[in-house]
């Protein structure tokens, strides 16, 4: 293959076919060729061919298939994570650079938050920003990876970690807990550590959060099969699933803490004191950027917001 040369006369290789790309990255986020054609709008065999072009053009095998069942072989892996960051890069540049103008007189605030965080609590409670500021506009744009809020056009990042941000102005909002909760109508059966052994457990993909429940309550991780409990990614998801009665999970609390208070859900061990997760969800901007009046306003509710909701329960 034949290559450009860069500014400093190193060659660069010829990317490979963008359609087949785009396919890969696609059926790589869905695991599944019919759900990648779906939201393609093309044939399962127009996304098969497509990925063997790439797997052609690349010399190497992306997927395993196994009995219909698709998996990415360690190459796989490697090309959809960086095309998952690409491909949502160009998204969000779509969406900036194809907005209509806006009048100079309806400010607004840019935020990204993790989505599980932005689905479970921030978009529910957003309404009471909106009474208090008629006048400003909110942008939100769920993501799972740390954005480069300049670049991005992003005034605000609300990120779930340690609070290591350098080059920002970064402000602890809470620490986060896990919480044991489930639907009201399945407390009944569970009034012991022993009833969970008949009851799915849900979890997200925390790797060890029901050991450290279980040491806190002095029980050991053998007291329960915890290689079968079901694992949902998105902290949301696990909450949603527990409304849903599908079984108890082991939640955070900045995420079951609305439909605690509704009656959705119910901790079926409340006397058990929350388990801090070791992480904390933090604001994060740059110094001139909160400055701004609109945002300056958005941080001010988003903190006596969580305060309210969440702050009396995780003692913040």
């Amino acid at each position: 293959m034949h290559g450009m040369r860069d500014t400093h006369g190193v060659p660069r290789l010829d990317l490979p076919p963008l359609n087949a790309l785009r396919t890969f990255e696609v059926a790589a986020r869905q695991g599944s060729m019919t759900n990648a054609a779906h939201e393609l709008g093309v044939t399962q065999t127009a996304v098969s061919h497509q990925i063997r072009v790439l797997e052609e053009y690349l010399s190497t095998r992306l997927f395993v298939r196994d009995r219909g069942r698709l998996s990415l072989t360690g190459p796989g892996r490697a090309w959809a994570a960086a095309l998952s960051d690409v491909f949502e890069r160009l998204h969000a540049a779509n969406r900036r650079l194809r907005a209509p103008p806006r009048t100079p007189e309806r400010p607004m605030v840019s935020i990204t938050a993790i989505p599980s965080f932005t689905a479970g609590w921030l978009v529910p409670h957003l309404g009471g920003f909106f009474a208090i500021h008629r006048d400003v506009d909110v942008r939100i744009s769920p993501s799972e990876r740390l954005v480069d809020l300049e670049a991005e056009g992003m005034d605000l990042g609300i990120r779930y970690g340690l609070g290591r941000y350098p080059q920002l102005v970064v402000e602890k909002l809470f620490a986060d807990a896990w919480v044991v909760v489930c639907a009201p109508e399945l407390a009944p059966r569970v009034r012991r550590i022993a009833d969970l052994r008949r009851v799915p457990l849900l979890r997200d993909d925390e790797p060890d959060g029901w050991a450290r429940w279980l040491e806190r309550r002095g029980a050991g991780a053998g007291a329960l099969d915890l290689g079968h409990g079901r694992e949902l990614t998105d902290s949301a998801m696990v909450v949603a699933a527990a409304v849903g009665g599908q079984g108890v999970a082991l939640a955070r609390w900045s995420l079951a803490a609305d439909p605690l208070a509704v009656g959705l859900l119910v901790r079926p061990f409340p006397r058990t004191p929350l388990l801090p997760t070791g992480r904390a969800y933090y604001l994060v901007g740059s110094a001139a950027t909160l400055a701004r009046p609109e945002v300056a306003a958005f941080r001010a509710w988003l903190v006596t917001e969580i305060a309210h909701a969440l702050g009396a329960a995780l003692g913040t």
